[in-house]
């Protein structure tokens, strides 16, 4: 009988093995608690500056988006880097995955280092032009100063943290993730306030917890790859070998199209969100419950997303075609029962979810508890997505298709319907909210009929 179970399973799993299920946890699950962890370190200026006022929490809000568009765009850089990486340790070449991070390195800080400067000497004309409060202004570019080389701080945690995942150690991210935010949330409390003796400098003080976290979250990294004499423990050889002009080519080629996708994809986000504004305070109140459970809901699937990639690309590049579409089935059916799972259990608990903010007003509640049920009944059309482009379709340098389906969707298809219905249907919240998976139902059968094709399946280590 117990032989019958583990031949059905294999079955239903693509022929997966055991060791199987724990290569998938170990690259999937550190991932999903760090994008917690993540999520939590994001909240932690905002939550406590909480006490000094509005204008304090403005400042820091503001600084945490700037700050948030860079990461987008360090995460494309990253994501470049990661699949490459997967793909030259699948075909064994130890010296391409070191020149390929430190390529990495050198296009992200060239990037970065114009940001840094704007951010410690322009400021306060940066923050004009989007916000006219002369005090949230001075706030805030007193918080971007302080942080201007926090930009650095963490595109080198980006990139260095993708190679290290690619190479299938997502442990040590999750370790010092865990360490920046635990730090960052002691020195708030210590730089804020003014606790154990130290100065109550306000924003300030956030503005400074947050660079002395980031520079431990990436002295923590070095230290350890340093110190144990790591192949990315990089040299000043890596970096020449890395300035070869094919090579450097090469890789902005490969990651343009992901740093552009992933800032399309922030832009289109953050436009949902504003246009969102324009529906009523109860809209925006509950697009303020469910973004943060939105985050915690995906937080596992872009865990599994980072695993497929790792696998399928390692298989890409070692020239193993069937391993990686046998991959690419596995990660199919596990994220589809893992989402229904999820999903039916957020159907039949959201009552209690909804009852866990107990400062809405009873039609604000009522209104969040409908729309956690369409967000039950959908979602599995974004998950689904989103594990075959990122998993899937990158894991094979499809970065092209993924970026013309990504735009052609939101900015042709979602957000002019969305900001139509908004301004000129005068449809209810809830029908609004629907109309926000539009998108993701209009590139399911592209995405789907392009990974059918196989087209994607390339070994990048031979071009």
């Amino acid at each position: 009988m117990t032989a019958f179970f583990k031949r059905k399973t294999a079955d239903l799993f693509g022929g997966s093995t055991p060791s199987m299920w724990g290569s998938v946890a170990l690259l999937a699950l550190p991932v999903a608690l760090q994008m917690m962890l993540q999520s939590l370190l994001g909240m932690a200026d905002v939550l406590m500056v909480g006490e000094l006022g509005p204008v304090a929490i403005a400042a820091v809000g503001l600084s945490a988006k700037l700050h948030f568009l860079l990461l987008v765009m360090m995460a494309g850089i990253g994501a470049g880097a990661s699949v490459l990486v997967a793909q030259y340790s699948g075909a064994g070449n130890l010296a391409a995955t070191q020149r390929t991070l430190a390529l990495a390195v050198m296009v992200g800080v060239a990037s970065m280092i114009p940001f840094t400067l704007l951010f410690l000497l322009g400021g306060e004309t940066v923050v004009s032009l989007i916000n006219p409060d002369p005090e949230v202004v001075a706030l805030t570019a007193s918080y971007l100063r302080i942080t201007a080389f926090v930009v650095l701080l963490t595109l080198l945690s980006v990139v260095f943290e993708s190679g290290l995942r690619a190479m299938g150690n997502t442990g040590l991210p999750l370790l010092m993730g865990a360490i920046a935010t635990a730090a960052n949330v002691v020195l708030n409390y210590a730089l804020i306030f003014g606790h154990w003796g130290m100065p109550a400098m306000g924003v300030e003080g956030a503005a400074w917890a947050t660079l002395i976290a980031r520079g431990i979250q990436l002295a923590g990294i070095l230290l350890w790859l340093y110190l144990r004499s790591h192949h990315f423990a990089l040299r000043l050889q890596h970096f020449k070998a890395a300035l070869d002009k094919d090579a450097l080519l090469r890789f902005t080629r490969f990651a343009t199209p992901l740093v552009i996708n992933h800032v399309i994809w922030a832009v289109g986000n953050a436009t949902y969100h504003v246009m969102t504004g324009y529906a009523g305070t109860e809209a925006l109140a509950v697009m303020g419950v469910i973004v943060p459970i939105e985050s915690l809901f995906f937080s596992l699937f872009v865990g599994i997303s980072n695993a497929s990639t790792v696998l399928i690309g390692r298989a890409l590049g070692g020239s193993q075609t069937d391993e990686a579409w046998r991959l690419h089935r596995f990660f199919d059916q596990l994220s589809f029962g893992l989402v229904v799972a999820l999903s039916a259990g957020l159907w039949l608990s959201r009552h209690w979810v909804v009852a866990i903010f107990d400062q809405l007003d009873a039609a604000t509640a009522e209104l969040l508890t409908d729309t956690l049920a369409i967000f039950s009944l959908l979602i599995w059309v974004k998950v689904l997505n989103m594990i075959r482009i990122l998993g899937v379709l990158r894991a094979g340098g499809d970065n092209r298709f993924c970026l013309i389906t990504d735009t052609i969707v939101m900015w042709v298809i979602g957000i002019p319907i969305y900001t139509a219905a908004i301004f000129l249907g005068g449809f209810s919240f809830l029908t609004i909210y629907t109309l926000m998976y539009l998108e993701d139902v209009a590139k399911f059968i592209p995405v789907r009929h392009r990974i059918g094709v196989r087209r994607w399946m390339k070994n990048l280590t031979l071009t």
